[in-house]
């Protein structure tokens, strides 16, 4: 299901202190707001010594009106833009009592009973500003601190930055030329509409910030025009009644085009922006942060906002656009968003460009180990229950019930979650840390099952015998549904399952082939890594290969997969590599090699997989380790591959490696 926090998901109270287990990595946590105190709560229920830096004199962060820290981009009728049930906290529900997009006030009190709840207030250090943060010689983190008791440096094993990325105020760059008469604000210093009153007011920007700041514009200033450079996709905060995250966005393990088809609709449904005399999006719905306004249509459609295209320059009290007509203006309101900076680490340690910030899972620093970053995304939808996920991920991995991957796997997945960015949204800053919200979580959760298998596999004694985990709901409803499939088909599955080590898949001559694959993991319940070349991971298919574990192939490149590979296969937990070594369908000279060389650098063995049309089965046959004879060894596949045959027996290719010569 889609992620939704009901009433009944309220966890008790903690009224007890939780021991601390002064074994256990110290952690410093870098802020109090809604991510800061996540992570905080997770950390202290975990019993991980920590402490907990807040600049202001409060929790909440951007959510305290004029808080003390001088960082909160509040204003006086600020609401939420997810309805409450998918912003709140996934143990901790919002009061029923509240509206369904709850106002600033309501969700800074949401925090402070959230703290409170959990028991964890006394762990916040407040009116205290991180100054510094370095990398010592041994690994470990100096903070420097400066309170109202002085200056001091403390040594912490690992450190959560949650300082928040709406905050430091991103100005047009470069500037628009000319000169302006009038005055200039970022819409982070925007706090009522007192400030627009009988004013010329123009509004910069085409995001939420700036449709309500244009909006309330309307009702108090002289003029109000707004500014757009690129039109967004305006979404209505309801569809069919209820609130549109509610309806719109579907469960996490969907592929994203039937996101941006959902979305689509809702735009449609919305009604088109052009009319208004704004330029048509040159994007689809889903390729972009959604926008979500309730009056910005009315107020345009009654003549109190005037669209215009983006500005050309500034000219004494007016503001000249790129289609030649001009506004009057002594008041010009940038809400053109917000770099992300941390101004306590150094740019030799940790540089942040267009605000892009590589790191694995949105949170993982992979150059730089225990240092972590909290709630340092934009997704579609609240980064609120996201922080928490990230927070109770990081919580595990410190208490030492997860382990991550080898960092060749980290490497390849943060790549890969690139370039899926890069053919998803737009090429813009507010883009480089967008995810989708449910994928997200769903996709961190099987990371952390997986984490703690690996964790219990290091840790077992070395003659203990592994006990299968009791299968999910999930994995129930595979295994049954392929069972069903099989037998609707007439075919059958046959031998005992391999729970590590090289798969290879023979006669490969079909596209059915894949299919039987997956129905056979599916039956007996493991994950291949099955490759496949890298060109059929686009669209529907993409998403679908991805999701039953393929790993890109690029045929220009093997051996780097390969090499990624080889690095994954470390360790003792159950890892499948799947491989048609026959490298394609139709008939060829060779087999392709790859399979061999990672049997023979992990020292894993070798399973014969199969499809044998005539008698319908399909399963696993013999599993031997190679012996470094390749002609030795490439004779028993050929004497076990012998009398099967595929779907297409002419396209099958005889079992034999170009290095026998």
């Amino acid at each position: 299901m889609a992620y939704l926090v009901k009433q009944s998901h309220r966890a008790p109270a903690v009224t007890e202190p939780v021991p601390v287990d002064e074994s256990l990595p110290r952690t410093c946590v870098i802020g109090a707001g809604s991510s800061g105190i996540t992570a905080a709560k997770h950390l202290y229920l975990a019993g991980i010594p920590f402490d907990c830096f807040e600049k202001g004199s409060d929790i909440g962060g951007t959510w305290v009106y004029d808080n003390s820290n001088g960082q909160s981009a509040c204003y006086d009728t600020l609401e939420i833009n997810t309805s409450c049930p998918r912003m709140a906290y996934s143990d901790f529900p919002m009061p029923a009592d509240y509206p369904d997009y709850a106002r600033h006030d309501q969700v800074h009190a949401y925090f402070e009973k959230y703290v409170d709840h959990f028991g964890f207030r006394h762990t916040i250090t407040f009116d205290t500003t991180v100054e510094d943060v370095s990398r010592g010689a041994d690994g470990r983190w100096d903070v420097r601190i400066s309170g109202p008791g002085g200056t001091e440096t403390r040594t912490y094993d690992a450190v959560l930055v949650a300082n928040g990325h709406h905050w430091d105020p991103r100005w047009p760059e470069p500037a628009y030329p000319g000169a302006f008469d009038g005055e200039q604000i970022h819409a982070h210093d925007y706090r009522s509409a007192d400030q627009l009153e009988g004013r010329d007011v123009v509004v910069v920007g085409a995001g939420n910030s700036a449709m309500d700041i244009a909006v309330e514009s309307s009702f108090r200033a002289r003029t109000t025009t707004w500014s757009v450079r690129r039109t967004e996709w305006v979404l209505r905060k309801f569809f069919l009644g209820k609130p549109s995250d509610q309806g719109l966005l579907p469960p996490g393990w969907v592929p994203w085009w039937v996101t941006a088809t959902r979305l689509r609709i809702g735009a449609l449904t919305a009604g088109s922006m052009t009319k208004y005399g704004l330029p048509a999006p040159t994007h689809k719905p889903g390729q972009s942060h959604p926008v979500q306004s309730e009056k910005i249509r009315e107020r345009l459609a009654a003549g109190a906002v005037t669209a215009r295209p983006a500005i050309e320059r500034l000219d004494g009290d007016r503001v000249v656009f790129v289609d030649g007509t001009s506004a009057p203006a002594d008041l010009i309101v940038w809400a053109t968003g917000y770099r992300v900076s941390f101004p306590f680490l150094g740019p030799d340690l940790v540089s942040v460009e267009d605000n892009e910030l590589p790191l694995w899972k949105r949170a993982v620093h992979p150059d730089l180990p225990g240092l972590f970053f909290i709630g340092l995304l934009q997704p579609i939808g609240a980064v609120m229950p996201l922080a928490e996920a990230q927070s109770a991920w990081i919580a595990e991995m410190l208490a030492g019930g997860y382990l991550p991957p080898p960092d060749a796997v980290i490497r390849r997945q943060m790549t890969e979650d690139h370039e899926r960015n890069v053919r998803r949204f737009y090429d813009s800053p507010r883009h480089t840390m967008e995810v989708d919200f449910d994928p997200y979580l769903w996709d961190l959760e099987r990371e952390r099952a997986q984490g703690r298998a690996r964790a219990a596999a290091a840790t077992a004694p070395l003659a203990s015998v592994p006990v299968a985990p009791a299968p999910s709901g999930a994995a129930r409803v595979r295994r049954t549904v392929a069972g069903l499939a099989l037998r609707a088909v007439r075919w059958k599955a046959v031998g005992e399952v391999p729970q590590r080590g090289v798969l290879v898949g023979a006669p490969h001559t079909s596209n059915w082939d894949w299919v039987l694959t997956l129905l056979l993991a599916w039956r007996y319940g493991i994950t291949i890594r099955l490759l496949v070349k890298k060109e059929l991971f686009v669209g529907p298919l993409g998403w679908l290969l991805r999701r039953t574990g393929a790993v890109e192939l690029d045929r220009k490149n093997p051996a780097a997969t390969i090499k990624e590979l080889i690095a994954e296969a470390v360790g003792d937990d159950p890892w499948v590599i799947g491989i048609a070594a026959e490298g394609t369908r139709s008939r060829g000279e060779y087999w392709k090699s790859g399979f061999y060389r990672i049997a023979q650098q992990t020292g894993l063995p070798i399973t014969l997989a199969f499809l044998d049309v005539p008698s319908r089965t399909v399963g696993w046959g013999p599993t031997f380790h190679p012996t470094g004879d390749v002609s030795a060894d490439m004779d028993v596949l050929r004497d076990f591959y012998a009398d099967k045959t595929g779907f297409n027996p002419e396209g099958f290719t005889p079992p034999r490696l170009r290095e026998e010569g």
